[in-house]
């Protein structure tokens, strides 16, 4: 694999510089030094994790990383100059198709979506979806299962804390607000069957999972209201279970429950604070970021792996 030219201007990043090292071999199963930003990507195979970290410029940029481990790409570098609206980038969803990784950066106006290519990154092709002429920020893209489509929130309608679920077409055409209620809304996630959206919403006070059925536009609460936080929603490929983070035991864990929200019970059970799940393709493995690093556990819960590790 060829390395990424990994220059960062005039700030030099010592943990950053291991993690280069460790990308360059290619082998796999070594861990490298990045500090995680929130929920990561599987590719379709499941054989490479995308993600995004700080860099020492302050911005966030988006690497993609063996499932084991190694093997670090940079995607979005730094062409080495004073001007930073041209670079940076966070929380990418990778297509089921394989094809793209959507990603959302502010490159010259307010924060927009864009499409990059999953091996080169964005210098050799970025794409725009959507504007970033106004007001506000579009963030948190994830794919339909065919490919078709990018849910995602956006507060340019209404401002401030409020943040509405809103779809586009994959050529960024069709944009239609789908949540506009004027509560924070996260990280949503189609399921398998792609007629509905999960998603988090402090619509009823603190967070909790609600799922959206597309053809009656209904939400339906699954986790509260209940005093405690329920986010970041991830379906399993047999759209049988959602996994989520939580605070119900004290700090956050992961959990899962039924598609219908029944059956809640925990699945890690750390001192740390977990979060971020994501299944890999075939539902046998989770990804988490845990305090900023990535591990991924087998779906019974064994067998832990450390990916990444804060430096």
């Amino acid at each position: 694999m060829k390395c990424v030219d990994l220059r960062w201007g005039t700030v030099v990043v010592t943990g950053l510089l291991v993690a280069v090292l460790a990308g360059c071999s290619g082998s796999g199963g070594q861990i490298v030094y990045q500090y995680v930003s929130e929920r990561v990507s599987y590719n379709p195979d499941g054989t490479r994790l995308a993600f995004a970290a700080l860099g020492g410029n302050g911005l966030q940029y988006t690497y993609t990383i063996y499932n084991n481990g190694g093997a670090l790409t940079l995607l979005t570098p730094s062409d080495n100059d004073t001007d930073l609206t041209d670079e940076g980038g966070k929380h990418p969803a990778w297509s089921p198709d394989g094809q793209d990784i959507c990603f959302a950066s502010r490159r010259g106006g307010s924060q927009a979506l864009f499409l990059m290519d999953p091996t080169v990154g964005d210098r050799l092709r970025l794409s725009k979806l959507t504007d970033d002429s106004g007001a506000g920020a579009d963030d948190q893209p994830s794919w339909s299962p065919d490919s078709q489509r990018i849910v995602f929130v956006s507060n340019r309608r209404a401002g401030g804390d409020a943040w509405d679920i809103v779809i586009i077409n994959r050529d960024g055409s069709g944009r239609t607000e789908l949540v506009t209620d004027g509560a924070m809304n996260q990280w949503p996630v189609f399921s398998p069957d792609g007629t509905k959206i999960a998603y988090q919403s402090n619509a009823a006070g603190n967070s909790d999972i609600l799922v959206l059925d597309l053809a009656t536009m209904v939400a339906t609460n699954l986790t509260g209201p209940n005093g405690f936080r329920e986010e970041a929603p991830s379906w399993s490929p047999d759209g049988s279970t959602i996994a989520f983070h939580s605070n119900r035991a004290g700090d956050f864990d992961i959990w899962f429950m039924n598609a219908d929200g029944t059956n809640v019970r925990q699945f890690t059970r750390d001192a740390r604070s977990d979060g971020y799940p994501v299944w890999n393709h075939d539902g046998s493995r989770l990804a988490i970021t845990r305090d900023r690093e990535i591990w991924t556990i087998r779906a019974d819960g064994t067998d832990p792996r450390q990916l990444t590790r804060r430096f």
